[in-house]
C-alpha cells in the first residue's frame, strides 16, 4: 500500500483478487509507458515477460490455497499411523522384550509428529506460526528491488518477534 495512490487503493478495494488486480495494474502502467515512448519495445518484453512469470506463480499460489487435500488422503494417513503404532509391539515383542514399549513410543511419537505435519502444510498461506513468513519475504524482495533502483535508505529486513518471522 505505501507505493500506491489514492486511486490506486481504492481500485483495489473492489476487487475480491487483489494479486491479480495488482498485476492488471502493473500491466496496465507498463502499457502505457510503451505507448508514450518512455520504455523501448525490447525492455518492454523483458518486462512482460516477468510479469507473466510472476502471473504464473500466483496461479500456482491460488491453487495450493484453494485446493485442500482430500479428506480421505488424511484420514487414510491417520488410520495407517494408528494402526502401525498398535501393531508394532506385537511384531517387536519376541526380540526386544521389554524395550518394546520404548522404542514403540519412539516410533509413535515420529509416525503421529509426521501426520500432525502433514496437516500443519496443508494451508502454508496464513498466520499460524508454521505458515510461510510473507511479510518477511515481500520484504526481502522490496530491499532488493529498491536497492536495484539505488534508492536509500533501504528499509530493514523483518525479524523474528517471540523465535516467529511473520
Amino acid at each position: 500500500l505505501p507505493w500506491l495512490d489514492k486511486p490506486q487503493r481504492e481500485q483495489l478495494a473492489e476487487r475480491e483478487n487483489v494479486p491479480d488486480a495488482l498485476l492488471s495494474m502493473i500491466a496496465a502502467e507498463l502499457a502505457q509507458a510503451l505507448r508514450s515512448g518512455e520504455l523501448e519495445p525490447i525492455l518492454y518484453t523483458q518486462l512482460e515477460d516477468r510479469l507473466h512469470a510472476m502471473s504464473s506463480i500466483q496461479a500456482g499460489c491460488e491453487r495450493i490455497l484453494s485446493t485442500p487435500l482430500p479428506f480421505a488422503y488424511t484420514l487414510l494417513l491417520h488410520r495407517c499411523a494408528w494402526m502401525f503404532c498398535v501393531l508394532l509391539p506385537f511384531g517387536l515383542a519376541s526380540s526386544l522384550g521389554w524395550g518394546t514399549p520404548v522404542l514403540s513410543a519412539v516410533l509413535a511419537y515420529a509416525f503421529f509428529g509426521l501426520d500432525q505435519l502433514g496437516e500443519e502444510m496443508e494451508e502454508p498461506f496464513g498466520l499460524e506460526p508454521n505458515d510461510l513468513p510473507l511479510d518477511a519475504m515481500v520484504r526481502t524482495i522490496e530491499i532488493d528491488q529498491l536497492d536495484a533502483l539505488g534508492e536509500r535508505p533501504l528499509p530493514e529486513p523483518l525479524l523474528p518477534q517471540g523465535y516467529l518471522l511473520q
